[in-house]
């Protein structure tokens, strides 16, 4: 392998010229493919295409859709609500939405009201009376809001206009709709009252412009902390800017990522945009490393090429090792049910890769470049082999007190880091994971209150679908079977105050009651019924039918419950039919039954993967791949201790957190071990051998764990999306114990090992001594 890295380092520096202009044509090619990006906030980000569910959704949203646009118009009381200036505005906003092709149907006030007044006076003109409207809208007997007004009525200060969307529109046919919406809305004359456009469609339309504005900010963010970071704790020689040259080749990186991503079609969603700040925090770690062993090399005295060629000689295994490991951690990501957070593995693994390349192809031919141009050198930091104590800055000080404290002091620090951990693994089981989407957004939005309001003003109330599927829906088995689904939804006492709607509510009312006996007598009633109350429930080829379920849960685990029991029931379906549990509802039961079942599964998968993988690096040497993965395995524990404390939630980044931890914390592990052996090898005691690897390679590992704290650090910035702004406090957490693991509980480890193994393979050589002598 020596003898391949030193190939590699004579590459570098005899084709340094070539590299470069290969390296700059691509990336014309990637800011080509980074035009090709797009934001994605489908359903399938959510759940996979193969899958049953999304394939239920998809013949659903054929026919029918559970994707609904809200406009909530709040005032002082009902009367101010049913002036006749409002009802015309409402009228308005109704007839003008329905004309839309896209709209299904639309179901406000003045339709409700039209109909009654139709049935009452046989005239669909609505009184200019404010007192016979009430009289309308009030029940006489009870002195509260008519009962088949309560779905847009549902209290005396609110008026609800649903508008149902054609099913199966794209994100961007959704929010054109929702602009449509607020602007017939600004334009259709409300007097005195507060109309706002709302409902999850409106909610998620705001998620594509939230997600591009949180990725601007966090990018800025990044790169100008790591700019601080470095030019605070990096040490380099030569111009201070030189500090900055790491931060230059990661934005190359990144360039490179965007690019790459752009060419395969991969979209950035709402997890997926916190993978550029995590790719700046890890990936600025190769060139940091690679800056500092040059470095050291000219420190010594060597030549610019000889100080390239040993330092990719050196550095490399080390670093194509910790990539690799990296690399199959994070791989463990991929086991998520959910593809958008699958898409944020691979990209995580594209872009560290990138950076790695970039650091070693770039980093050390423009470090070359600078000491060698017009026969110029920059000052070494470090003339002799040794540096002075002069010579010595306060981390590197700091970092040799440290390394004589931790080695004499194995039987105080181990036991206390394996305890701490014991008790955080303890309590991880009850970390809970969010079960409410819109948590996961910041509640000081504007959209995100206006649509609590509405949960709040429909107590809580969810709507899944039923799907059936025959080749005559209207047959009176089915219709009869439909009867007896709504009346188990009822009698559910677990369910809640949860109904039921179908068509044979419809034939009922049409029939005055009674049960047709054929599908054509059916057919015949439903001709009856107005389109805009049938549309969404009867295909026009009557061979799909909607039974839309109002759950008043908002809970999502007591909705996965009830989801599973619908589904029991659905199994005794008539025969020839095919009936299944869907709408959007369901696909946030599957987003979230990913997140549960695959959090534990993924951190197992992780662990178990690193731990292969180390086996094979250290050529199946047991105790090394321990030694090198126990530490980052102590480190889920105390960040899974530190969540639960600090009542952080698992999300769909936060599930992740287990493999990232494996793949980025075994650098460090892998690069004190590397360097450890290295000096071992040049006859070190263990102690002794220890204190240098720490010495040398903690600077680096410092800086560089300090930088990717940095980069995660900007994803506090993100803005209104909460789950990104808990993964990145969890994930600066987790860099910042995988330092302390690294400085602190790794040493004595491995010291502790080595010296025991030394002392039993010393007292063999004796043994054997002795009993040779004794013969």
């Amino acid at each position: 392998m020596e003898r391949i890295f030193k190939r590699l380092g004579s590459l570098i520096v005899n084709r340094r010229g070539f590299i470069i202009i290969v390296g700059l044509l691509l990336i014309a090619v990637s800011l080509f493919g980074a035009m090709r990006l797009a934001i994605a906030t489908d359903v399938d980000t959510w759940v996979s295409r193969d899958s049953q569910i999304y394939k239920d959704y998809e013949r659903f949203n054929t026919h029918f859709s559970s994707d609904v646009i809200v406009v909530m118009v709040s005032g002082d009381n009902l009367s101010q609500l049913l002036e006749p200036a409002n009802l015309k505005a409402m009228s308005t906003v109704e007839g003008q939405m329905a004309a839309n092709p896209k709209v299904v149907s639309v179901t406000g006030p003045t339709f409700f009201m039209t109909m009654m007044s139709t049935q009452q006076n046989g005239t669909s003109a609505l009184y200019s009376d404010p007192r016979a409207i009430q009289a309308m809208v009030m029940d006489p007997q009870t002195g509260q809001i008519r009962p088949e007004l309560n779905g847009v009525f549902p209290n005396s200060k609110y008026a609800l206009i649903p508008i149902t969307l054609n099913g199966g529109l794209s994100k961007d046919e959704q929010a054109g709709l929702v602009k449509e919406t607020q602007s017939v809305v600004d334009t259709a004359g409300f007097v005195g009252v507060e109309p706002v456009v709302t409902g999850a469609v409106a909610l998620t339309s705001q998620v594509s412009d939230l997600i591009a504005s949180a990725m601007r900010n966090m990018l800025i963010v990044a790169i100008v902390l790591m700019f601080i970071i470095l030019a605070l704790i990096f040490r380099i020689r030569g111009f201070f800017a030189w500090r900055w040259l790491a931060l230059g080749m990661v934005g190359i990186g990144i360039i490179y990522t965007f690019g790459f991503m752009g060419l395969l079609g991969v979209p950035i969603t709402m997890v997926s945009m916190a993978v550029f700040p995590v790719v700046i925090g890890i990936g600025i770690d190769y060139s940091i490393n690679l800056h500092n062993r040059y470095d050291e090399e000219i420190g010594k005295g060597e030549t610019p090429s000889r100080a390239v060629i040993n330092s990719v000689t050196r550095m490399g295994p080390a670093l194509g090792i910790a990539l690799i490991i990296e690399c199959l951690g994070f791989s463990a990501i991929f086991f998520s049910r959910i593809p958008m957070v699958r898409d944020f593995g691979l990209m995580l693994i594209v872009g560290v890769i990138i950076c790695c390349l970039v650091a070693i192809f770039f980093t050390l031919p423009i470090l070359y470049w600078r000491d060698t141009r017009a026969g110029k050198r920059a000052p070494a930091i470090e003339t002799e082999s040794k540096p002075s104590k002069e010579s010595m800055g306060l981390l590197d000080k700091g970092l040799g007190r440290l390394a004589a404290w931790v080695v004499r002091n194995p039987a105080v620090i181990i036991p206390v880091g394996v305890a701490l951990a014991a008790v955080g693994f303890v309590y991880n089981f009850q970390v809970e994971t969010e079960t409410n989407w819109t948590n996961l957004l910041s509640q000081d939005i504007a959209e995100v209150k206006n649509f609590r309001t509405l949960e709040d003003i429909s107590s809580g109330s969810r709507t899944t679908s039923m799907l059936v599927e025959a080749n005559d829906v209207t047959d009176p088995e089915i219709l009869a079977w439909m009867m007896q689904f709504e009346g188990f939804v009822s009698s559910q006492q677990q369910f809640g105050d949860a109904d039921a709607t179908s068509i044979a509510d419809l034939v009922l009312q049409a029939s005055g009651g009674e049960m047709p006996k054929t599908s054509e007598q059916t057919k015949q009633y439903l001709a009856r019924v107005p389109a805009p109350l049938k549309r969404n429930l009867i295909s026009d080829d009557y061979k799909s039918a909607n039974i839309p379920i109002r759950l008043t849960s908002a809970d999502l685990t007591k909705r996965e419950q009830i989801r599973m029991e619908l589904a029991d029931y659905a199994k005794n379906n008539p025969a020839g039919s095919y009936v299944a549990v869907t709408g959007a509802s369901a696909i946030e039961n599957a987003l979230f039954n990913g997140l549960n079942s695959g959090r534990t599964e993924i951190t197992m998968i992780g662990i178990g993967i690193v731990f292969l993988g180390l086996l094979v690096v250290f050529r199946f040497s047991v105790k090394k791949a321990i030694l090198s993965g126990l530490p980052l395995v102590l480190v889920i524990g105390w960040v899974a201790g530190v969540m639960y404390l600090a009542g952080i939630k698992y999300n769909p980044l936060t599930v992740c957190l287990g493999a990232m931890i494996m793949g980025m914390g075994v650098e460090y592990t892998i690069l004190y071990m590397m360097r450890y052996y290295e000096e071992r090898a040049k006859g070190e005691a263990p102690a002794t051998a220890m204190i240098t690897a720490i010495t040398k390679v903690g600077r680096a590992i410092t800086a560089s764990g300090v930088t990717t704290i940095g980069g995660f650090a900007a994803l506090l910035a993100a803005g209104g999306f909460l789950l990104v702004r808990d993964f990145g406090f969890v994930t600066m957490l987790a860099v910042f114990f995988g330092l302390v693991s690294a400085l602190v509980v790794h040493p004595p480890m491995v010291v502790a090992v080595d010296s025991w193994l030394e002392r039993r393979r010393l007292a063999k050589v004796l043994e054997t001594t002795e009993s040779v002598a004794s013969e």
